[in-house]
């Protein structure tokens, strides 16, 4: 019993974080944020309307790309979980992904002048490739990984949970606030897009690596001599595959960034009649800010699973308020403002709670997947959007939008306006609701999920 309380002692002693494990999570976040982030929200509009390939075909490489990315997801989080360097597990790959990343995304939004369309359409997809099933799945898996890594503590997870929001948020507000607005100015022009993009493309590579210089994996030191290095790849998949938490983590994440419909810009430009407008529009994304501190304390008093399922609830009537909203901006801002503080316990709580899930599948199979678990968010994530932006395209298609280079104004019909509209309210408040009865099942108390934490703790394992 001595030896049991000693171990439990040892291992909180480690849980204190200094401000370098904050930063570096949030540096690595805002890594991450550059591929899951920029790429879906411009890559349509890009591609339509400056470079001029169909709005079917942009739609047809998402998809299919999308399907891809989900199996380098997995196969990620495995790597992951076998790699064992004197930089830990997944700092490795937040370095590897984060040049990787900066030197495909730059050649993405840079499509060559004089290429026929089908040239287009292979460089598109070529690149899109390296960007999100290669090297931002480095990024992700690892970023996502990274933060069990550190800490074994669930309270601790949130609060690196909202350092890594904070992250997400430095991109975000960029692609929200700034990017629009110098679309606008300079036309949507090429050389608009490279100028943001070589933004965007030094943030990634920065923040990969000076946020690996300031992190440390707390918990893989720890554990190093007590866990299995050899783990055949067929146990991890049975494992997965009878573990429903993990299923229902990544349908119910995937679920979650169905939602993400890139049509911002596009309600900007052809509903409020000005792309600009689509600064205004992200402004509550900002909310974030004043928000995230006041994570921690409400989800430790209400609980991960109450807290999530209801912000995605808050998500299915702002869906319905923006979709009422038509031209009227004030109305479509209290939507978005409902959507926005309901995003946050959402962003916080899944973290942790995904944390709640590894320690669940180490103890009833005693093999570390800390990689392979956290892929199922991140995994969620980029299928998620990736299939969001690449339905939205095929179903803007069906609509009879109208592609076009930069420099031609077009009327579109009003079966396309109605379809942007759709895609901005009905369809996110439909994923939204499925995606609330996956995370509602899974119910960690139910297992008793800090008894499980503590007897890891003291057999060495976390």
């Amino acid at each position: 019993m001595f030896k049991s309380r000693t171990a439990i002692e040892e291992a909180e002693q480690h849980e204190k974080m200094g401000l370098s494990q904050k930063l570096g999570v949030l540096l690595i976040a805002s890594a991450s944020a550059v591929a899951t982030g920029y790429v879906p929200s411009y890559i349509n509009l890009y591609y339509t309307d400056t470079v001029g390939i169909s709005m079917a075909s942009v739609g047809l490489i998402l998809m299919i790309t999308k399907i891809t990315d989900g199996i380098t997801d997995i196969i990620m989080g495995m790597i992951i979980d076998r790699t064992f360097t004197k930089l830990g597990k997944a700092r490795p790959w937040v370095l590897a992904g984060g040049f990787g990343l900066t030197l495909s995304l730059v050649l993405l939004f840079n499509c060559p002048e004089g290429l026929s369309e089908t040239e287009k359409v292979f460089f598109c997809a070529a690149f899109y490739f390296l960007v999100n099933p290669i090297f931002g799945t480095m990024i992700s898996v690892a970023c996502g990984t990274l933060i069990n890594l550190v800490t074994p503590d669930s309270k601790n997870r949130g609060i690196l949970g909202v350092f890594s929001a904070y992250g997400t948020l430095i991109p975000v507000a960029l692609i929200g606030l700034v990017v629009p607005r110098v679309l606008s100015v300079m036309n949507e022009s090429q050389q608009a897009y490279t100028v943001v993009t070589l933004i965007f493309a030094a943030i990634a590579l920065l923040s990969s690596v000076v946020g690996v210089v300031c992190l440390k994996e707390t918990v893989t030191e720890r554990s190093e001599k007590n866990i299995t290095k050899k783990q055949p790849v067929s146990d991890s998949l049975k494992i997965l595959v009878h573990n429903k938490y993990f299923v229902l983590l990544a349908v119910g994440t995937i679920l979650y960034n169905l939602s993400a419909a890139p049509v911002a810009t596009y309600y900007a430009k052809y509903v409020f009649k000005d792309v600009g407008v689509a600064t205004i529009m992200n402004l509550p994304s900002l909310l974030l800010i004043f928000i995230l501190p006041l994570a921690v304390p409400v989800i430790e008093k209400i609980g991960k699973r109450y807290c999530i399922v209801g912000g995605l609830l808050s998500g299915v009537v702002a869906g319905i308020i923006l979709f009422i909203s038509n031209e009227n901006l004030i109305i479509f801002m209290i939507g978005r403002f409902i959507s926005g503080i309901g995003i946050v316990p959402f962003v916080v709580a899944l973290i942790p709670l995904t944390g709640e899930i590894c320690d669940y599948a180490l103890y009833t199979s005693g093999k570390p997947m800390e990689g392979t678990i956290s892929s199922a968010a991140t995994m969620g994530g980029k299928i998620g959007i990736g299939l969001a932006a690449g339905l939205s395209g095929v179903m803007l298609a069906l609509s009879g939008y109208i592609s076009s280079a930069a420099d031609i104004t077009v009327n579109q019909p009003e079966s396309a306006v109605f379809m942007i509209r759709f895609l901005a309210g009905v369809y996110p408040a439909i994923m939204f609701g499925l995606s609330s009865i996956c995370f509602w099942k899974i119910d960690m108390n139910k297992i008793n999920i800090k008894g499980i934490q503590n007897e890891l703790k003291e057999k060495g394992l976390r």
